[in-house]
């Protein structure tokens, strides 16, 4: 057996001095994860203003320890989107007696609605998805024509079928070249279906293929209740809502001369010759497009939009007004709704102080101190709107009082934003 040798006084000191620097080891990384735990400015918290509730916040810290002191370079980050309201009540816009209609600002909302989002058929104003789609797919810039397409034989040959049909054509011929500038303008202004037709079999090798990009391209703007069954829109199961169609007039601005054709009152294209813009809103100079449609099935239809400056500030008013009739016809009825619709908008617009200097715009995280703008925030667009805004902001932990920390965009306006410290 072997023998177990007693603990000497020697033999204790050589013990504790083996076993004492781990021990302190754990005891040290215990006291460093409680003081962490106790320092709120390193961690994100839940206190932060209404204002800036959904602040994606991240803090970062470094330290470094001296013989004599910890000195601590410690930013809070806040970056996050906040609501901004204007004071009073949204207004009560001309909506028509019967059908659906839509008045927007584009990049802010709805000013008002009726039956925003009942699914009607859309008559020719699927059109602009048509324009739309091939304007992505073959972009043109100012003043250029685009490639030429070749009309063929078939397309050619059901002139005399759909004419009997009763729908808006423009004449062509088998072998006839025609730019895509031409194609678009007969399309828009003249709501020629076999120039969708040709356009949709160019650009999309099939006619069916093409629709299957067109209902991709309305998922994709958000159309969620809409559906295409051809590019013209004279089947009637080709369906939207007007809430749907305001979401299409915005993706449009951004589309390269897509408004310098839709804003045309004329044109002159191959065989037909000269053509006129079937929308009469465009008597009003601030109109720039966008289609008409009219059918039994859908009466009278209208996209469209309008620009105007308020204060000296742009804005841009995106409408769609759906299933319109009356003893003067279908297009005459979308009209005159259309009309007394948007000039109730026009008058309703003005400019809004959606911040004021000194308001608070949000927290500092896992503190008490404020974000406070150094200036007023003014945007146009209408009484009791909601508009989004951009709020970013690097806080030092030593920062000074009223400091500027970052900035407050809203639209193409940004704003310096301070640190107010708490008391």
């Amino acid at each position: 057996m072997q023998s177990i040798t007693p603990i000497t006084a020697n033999r204790k000191s050589s013990l504790v001095r083996r076993l004492w620097r781990p021990a302190v080891g754990v005891a040290a990384v215990a006291a460093l994860a409680v003081a962490g735990l106790a320092q709120p400015w390193q961690h994100d918290s839940n206190t932060m203003q209404s204002a800036a509730k959904n602040a994606a916040v991240s803090s970062t810290g470094s330290a470094q320890k001296s013989s004599t002191s910890t000195k601590t370079n410690t930013t809070a980050t806040v970056n996050t989107t906040v609501s901004l309201k204007a004071p009073g009540k949204t207004p009560q816009l001309a909506m028509p007696r019967a059908g659906a209609a839509i008045m927007a600002v584009d990049g802010i909302g709805a000013m008002d609605s009726k039956n925003a989002n009942t699914v009607l058929s859309t008559a020719s104003v699927a059109k602009a998805m048509t324009a739309y789609q091939v304007l992505k797919d073959h972009p043109l810039k100012a003043g250029w024509y685009g490639p030429k397409i070749t009309v063929t034989k078939a397309e050619a040959a059901l002139f005399n079928k759909q004419a009997r049909q009763g729908q808006s054509l423009v004449p062509v011929r088998a072998g006839e070249k025609i730019t895509e500038r031409d194609a678009l303008e007969a399309l828009l202004l003249a709501s020629a279906n076999n120039m969708a037709q040709i356009l949709a079999r160019w650009d999309g090798g099939t006619v069916p293929h093409f629709v299957a990009k067109m209902n991709a391209s309305a998922k994709a703007l958000g159309m969620n209740h809409t559906h295409y069954t051809d590019p013209s829109g004279f089947t009637s199961s080709t369906k939207s809502t007007v809430a749907d169609q305001i979401k299409l007039a915005s993706g449009a601005l951004k589309v390269s001369q897509y408004y310098a054709i839709t804003s045309l009152r004329s044109a002159w294209i191959p065989v037909k010759g000269h053509i006129i813009n079937f929308n009469k809103l465009l008597s009003n100079p601030a109109v720039i497009g966008l289609k008409t449609g009219s059918m039994n099935a859908a009466g009278g239809c209208l996209l469209f939009t309008a620009k105007y400056k308020v204060n000296g500030k742009p804005v841009t008013l995106v409408s769609a007004v759906f299933n319109q009739r009356g003893p003067n016809g279908i297009l005459h009825a979308v009209f005159d709704s259309s009309f007394k619709l948007l000039n109730s908008a026009h008058k309703s617009l003005h400019a809004y102080n959606v911040v004021k200097k000194g308001q608070v715009v949000g927290t500092v995280p896992g503190t008490k101190n404020q974000l406070v703008a150094a200036k007023d925030v003014t945007v146009a667009g209408f009484s009791g709107m909601t508009v989004k805004g951009h709020l970013s902001a690097k806080v030092a932990k030593a920062a000074k009082n009223g400091a500027k920390v970052g900035s407050l965009k809203v639209g193409s306006t940004s704003v310096p934003v301070t640190v107010k410290l708490a008391a």
